[in-house]
C-alpha cells in the first residue's frame, strides 16, 4: 500500500493535469474568436458560506463566446477565503446581462480547524451551481478526498453574498 505522501503527490499531479486541461480548453476557445473583442470582469465579493463561514472572494470572468456586448458564455475562476477554510473553483457562466447569469463549477475546498460543516483540516472536491446578479447564491456537494479520518464524508456546500463586478458600467454603457 502506498504511503500518504505518494498518494498526495499522485492527487496533486492529477489536479494539475486537470487544471491545465481546462485552461488549455479556454485558450482554444479564445483563439477561435480572434479579432472579436472579448469582455473580462473581475468580481469582488463578500459571502457567508459553508464550510468557509464569512469569506471574501475574487472571481475572474472571461467571456469567450459573445452573441452581443451584454450576453454570452464565460469561463470563471474563483478563489475565496474565510474563517473556516478556503475554496477555489473553475467553471462556466451563461451571462444573460453582462456577467450576470447562471453558473456551474468544479471546486476544491480546504477547511481550517473549525469549519461551519465538515471535518477540520480536510480537503473536499465538489460541484456547485448558482446564480450571480450583484448578489451570489450557490449550492453544491463536495466529497472528502483527504483529511485526518479515513472516513470519506460528503457535505452540502452553499453560499449567499454580494458580488460586485469591477468595471461593469464601463463595459455596458
Amino acid at each position: 500500500m502506498p504511503s500518504r505522501i505518494v498518494v498526495a503527490q499522485r492527487r496533486a499531479t492529477v489536479a494539475a493535469f486537470a487544471i491545465g486541461l481546462v485552461i488549455g480548453h479556454a485558450e482554444t476557445a479564445a483563439a477561435q474568436n480572434r479579432g472579436e473583442p472579448t469582455t473580462k470582469f473581475l468580481e469582488l465579493g463578500v459571502h457567508y458560506a459553508a464550510p468557509e463561514r464569512l469569506s471574501g472572494s475574487l472571481t475572474g470572468v472571461f467571456f469567450y463566446r459573445q452573441s452581443s456586448p451584454t450576453t454570452g458564455k464565460a469561463l470563471t475562476m474563483r478563489a475565496a477565503a474565510g474563517e473556516g477554510g478556503f475554496n477555489a473553483g473553475i467553471g462556466h457562466r451563461w451571462g444573460f446581462y453582462g456577467p450576470f447569469g447562471a453558473e456551474a463549477s468544479m471546486t476544491v475546498t480546504r477547511t481550517f480547524s473549525s469549519p461551519r460543516r465538515g471535518t477540520g483540516r480536510t480537503t473536499y472536491v465538489g460541484l456547485e451551481v448558482g446564480y450571480v446578479s450583484m448578489g451570489r447564491v450557490s449550492i453544491g456537494i463536495a466529497r472528502q478526498v483527504d483529511g485526518p479520518s479515513d472516513r470519506r464524508d460528503t457535505i452540502l456546500t452553499w453560499s449567499v453574498g454580494v458580488q460586485i463586478p469591477s468595471g461593469l458600467l464601463r463595459e455596458i454603457f
